[in-house]
């Protein structure tokens, strides 16, 4: 734990990690800042979370945050990220192993897409997710889709970037046909919606992420049952 809280205060304090040939990635904007990784955290620690996910590794912050809920209770976190290499030129994987996690994280160089289902089949559980990748309104509903199957029931499905239209229209059809519910008190500055839902013909709200809890029984829907999102 020393090892990953002095890489943190380091990496906070000069506002980049390296990549894989040693050059410096600035932090932002591409990186979760440091206030709201903590907040992870700590919402992981609430929830007594061992085992958590998360779709879009990039530099590798939110993994660190989430590894300092997860180390004192000997849990293990699975990281998705198609482009580590390509976009960020290895950058993540060596946040992780100079912080000392690396024998911790599993991480999956494939699209989150193909990654989810596949982890679906063998049966793998989490009870804490992140969301961050792809978003575009097909990539984040599939993300969530898949989330709502390998979060255990009552855990937490966290979707950041809830600015975006494609994102809140995803967490809004989540939440009204799968029977998700915000909490936006969960983080600070937590997402909510408005009273008048629609900004453009999509659902409007305030707060940058949103914490969906699931529900402790995966709803039986009808073969043609919808509830549009908006």
């Amino acid at each position: 734990m020393e090892t990953l809280t002095r890489y943190l205060d380091d990496a906070y304090g000069r506002g980049s990690v390296s990549d894989a040939a040693g050059a410096p990635v600035e932090l932002a904007p591409h990186s979760i800042e440091r206030e709201q990784g903590e907040a992870l955290r700590d919402l992981a620690i609430a929830e007594a979370a061992e085992r958590t996910i998360e779709v879009g590794l990039a530099l590798g912050m939110s993994a660190l945050f989430l590894c300092q809920a997860l180390l004192p209770r000997g849990g293990r976190h699975v990281a998705i990220d198609p482009f580590q290499r390509e976009s960020w030129n290895g950058a993540g994987l060596r946040t992780l192993r100079d912080a000392g996690v690396n024998e911790l994280v599993e991480v999956i160089e494939e699209e989150s897409q193909l990654a989810l289902p596949r982890l679906v089949a063998e049966r793998r559980e989490f009870d804490l997710a992140f969301v961050d990748g792809d978003h575009r309104f097909e990539g984040v509903f599939l993300d969530l889709y898949f989330m709502t199957r390998l979060v255990r029931p009552g855990g937490l499905v966290v979707v950041d970037d809830m600015w975006m239209p494609a994102v809140r229209t995803a967490v809004a059809y989540v939440e009204r046909n799968l029977a998700a519910t915000l909490e936006p008190n969960a983080l600070p500055n937590g997402f909510r919606w408005r009273r008048r839902r629609l900004s453009r013909g999509v659902p409007a709200g305030t707060g940058d992420t949103a914490v969906l809890r699931l529900p402790k029984e995966r709803p039986a829907l009808r073969w043609d049952e919808f509830v549009p999102p908006y």
